[in-house]
């Protein structure tokens, strides 16, 4: 992830992309979109929604036809499923071995949906979310998050902040079920 602050050279930004290993996210201000996006050529700007948690109550509790649970390390990367996407398997091994907090929801003894926190500052957590494609809809993202929220209330006094591109409809529909209220745009 880089993030761009400013007005910095298109050098300075190419040098901080090449450092990062070419960054899967490029992030930059509405008043610098359009500097950035000269500075990373191939790449289209498309503009985030950041979220923040307005309305805690009306996250979903916990059920026991839907198991969610804390996963306690890289131990369990033994229960990710073969199939699993490329790119989430690797985010989900990234999270675990760097110690962030992660959840999972079981259907039987598979866990199909995961909440983990992606980045964290002083007070505030970044959720990412991930559904196989098979489970979408029945509820499992939900639980996941909200589990998470909790947790992270309760073991590190943190809040949530959702970050989602405008399209993504899903995405968008689960943050507003959950309470998440739209506070800033980025690209």
């Amino acid at each position: 992830l880089v993030c761009v602050v400013g007005y910095p050279e298109h050098e300075a930004v190419a040098e901080a992309l090449a450092r990062s290993g070419n960054a899967s996210a490029v992030i930059a201000m509405p008043e610098n979109v359009s500097r950035v996006a000269q500075a990373v050529p191939g790449r289209e700007p498309r503009p985030a929604i950041l979220h923040l948690l307005g309305e805690a109550e009306r996250l979903p509790g916990a059920t026991e036809s839907e198991p969610v649970r804390l996963l306690s390390g890289p131990e369990e990367l033994r229960l990710l499923p073969p199939g699993l996407r490329a790119e989430l398997r690797a985010d989900l091994e990234r999270a675990l071995r760097r110690g962030a907090a992660t959840v999972a929801a079981f259907v039987g003894d598979v866990p199909v949906s995961f909440c983990y926190v992606a980045s964290e500052t002083e007070g505030l957590w970044d959720v990412s979310i991930d559904t196989l494609e098979e489970h979408r809809r029945q509820g499992h993202a939900a639980q996941c998050a909200a589990s998470l929220i909790r947790h992270m209330r309760n073991a590190a006094g943190k809040e949530p902040v959702w970050g989602a591109v405008e399209s993504n409809a899903a995405s968008m529909d689960l943050a507003a079920k959950l309470g998440f209220v739209p506070v800033d745009r980025i690209f």
